[in-house]
């Protein structure tokens, strides 16, 4: 689980996220599972805690745990030398605070769902004109990730979708069969420059050609072109990405 950066994202998740999966690991797992077959706490079940290391969010998710403990086994990762993604690729199910993360899960296969806070007139207008909140949902046109916003975000839930997942295996699959191709559509194209490269295969060359912008570069230079624009002529040269549809699929 990633409960988040900011210390107020981390307030609203870490409770819920502690409650709802002690709650499954005492139905599901032994000595406290009903079922013969269930399987030891100690052995079977891990828990892990992404946190981005030096962020309020993570100093508030330390102190929690050292004042409140866990259930089962738990391992708390940071965002040094990519923890995060090897225990996004390790895991089973997630569950992320929405953010760039998300994409990530979904590039590495990890079935997530999105937490979100939200007041309740918030949520009243993000249902009533948005059909998806998550990039990626956005993406598909799906909700290939479940979106936990505001109040639906509780304990109970949190442990129902874990048993939904740890009993039927097949979920997992159907989840990562959803986002079949759209992950590629969510990357940021590169147009490319036939002046330099002039083959179909574009090794031959000897020039290498990054297919793909990176979203955090793009992002970063138009917000620099239009920060140029204004300090030069009163105002932004450059609206044009807020006027731009996403067509549903």
């Amino acid at each position: 689980m990633a409960p988040g950066n900011e210390k107020n994202e981390v307030e609203f998740t870490m409770e819920n996220l502690r409650k709802g999966i002690k709650e499954f690991l005492l139905k599901y797992s032994s000595p406290t599972s009903l079922s013969p077959k269930a399987l030891p706490l100690d052995t079977n079940f891990v828990t892990i805690i992404s946190i981005h290391e030096g962020s309020e969010g993570a100093a508030w998710v330390k102190r929690y745990l050292s004042e409140h403990g866990w259930t089962g086994k738990v391992i708390v990762v940071s965002d040094h030398n990519n923890q995060h993604y090897d225990a996004m690729a390790a895991s089973d199910f997630g569950f992320v605070y929405d953010g760039q993360m998300v994409s990530s899960a979904n590039a590495l296969h990890l079935p997530v769902n999105t937490m979100l806070q939200m007041r309740m007139h918030h949520q009243f207008y993000n249902d009533f004109f948005n059909r998806w909140w998550n990039d990626m949902n956005i993406v598909a046109d799906n909700s290939v990730n479940k979106e936990l916003i505001g109040g639906e975000f509780w304990w109970g839930k949190i442990c129902d979708t874990l048993a939904e997942n740890y009993i039927d295996p097949r979920v997992r699959y159907q989840t990562i069969q959803k986002l079949n191709g759209f992950v590629q559509d969510g990357m940021s194209l590169k147009p490319l420059d036939r002046q330099e490269v002039r083959t179909k295969d574009l090794m031959i060359d000897g020039q290498a050609f990054d297919q793909y912008y990176d979203p955090f570069t793009l992002a970063t230079k138009k917000m620099w072109n239009d920060i140029q624009a204004y300090e030069g002529f009163g105002a932004s040269s450059n609206a044009d990405g807020l006027r731009v549809q996403i067509p549903s699929l």
